[in-house]
């Protein structure tokens, strides 16, 4: 099986981030437009898998679509004030897709911008998504909130093995929802830990909490200036997309 590691940079996809990829194609705007790219990648992958196209030519048109938002400078256009980053970057790649000509795949591979594309990878979780109710633009809303929520998860699991709590984290993890194991009880948790039922309580109590932090942070971080508001209803519509 093919693992893709989630992107280290995906707290600083953003407008900022936007911003700082507009203009010359530099060394600090190619960066720039790397980290979007790290972490918009499979979605619009996916989009575009959905709306009909076989893989080779969906990994052509993933490459040269992040290859045309710095080239043409389209994120210029980009505005908090008209929407969401995610739905910006959606309008774009519809606009791609319709305004696309056929030009040779060596011209679109020839960019080298998706330094972590694994086509191995995309298409073993793309072959996993539903295929009888979702639209391609539901699917793309679909896969950025997964990727949010993954994403989340693995920042979370870094800090507690970074305290050397990394078996705590793995026994713990299921408790959170969101895993295809079964949720275990508290008393089978406290046999497999060595512990108590009350200790194991207040572990996925604090589990829990922290998630909730991260996530809400993740969240501030993909929106312009939020208030906390603002982040609760993005969370909320993101969650119901999941």
């Amino acid at each position: 099986m093919h693992s893709q590691p989630l992107p280290r940079t995906f707290q600083t996809t953003r407008w900022s981030l936007v911003h700082r990829a507009n203009g010359d194609v530099d060394e600090e705007a190619r960066q720039a437009l790397a980290a979007l790219c790290d972490s918009y990648w499979y979605p619009i992958y996916a989009y575009i898998r959905r709306s009909g196209y076989g893989a080779h030519d969906a990994e052509d048109l993933t490459q040269g679509f992040f290859t045309r938002l710095l080239e043409k400078d389209i994120l210029a256009a980009a505005d908090p004030a008209k929407g969401k980053l995610r739905t910006f970057l959606l309008t774009c790649v519809r606009n791609y897709l319709h305004n696309e000509h056929a030009r040779a795949s060596a011209e679109r591979r020839g960019a080298h911008l998706l330094t972590s594309f694994n086509q191995d990878w995309a298409e073993e979780r793309y072959a996993t998504e539903p295929v009888d109710d979702l639209t391609p633009d539901r699917l793309y809303q679909r896969r950025w909130a997964l990727t949010l929520l993954e994403f989340t998860l693995q920042l979370l699991g870094d800090e507690y093995t970074a305290d050397g709590k990394g078996d705590l984290f793995t026994a713990l993890r299921p408790c959170l929802g969101f895993s295809k194991e079964k949720t275990p009880n508290y008393a089978d948790l406290a046999t497999r830990l060595g512990s108590s039922e009350s200790a194991v309580k207040t572990n996925v109590f604090r589990l829990r909490q922290r998630w909730r932090e991260i996530l809400f942070q993740q969240v501030s971080l993909t929106l312009d200036d939020p208030t906390s508001d603002q982040i609760k209803d993005e969370l909320s519509e993101l969650l119901g997309c999941v």
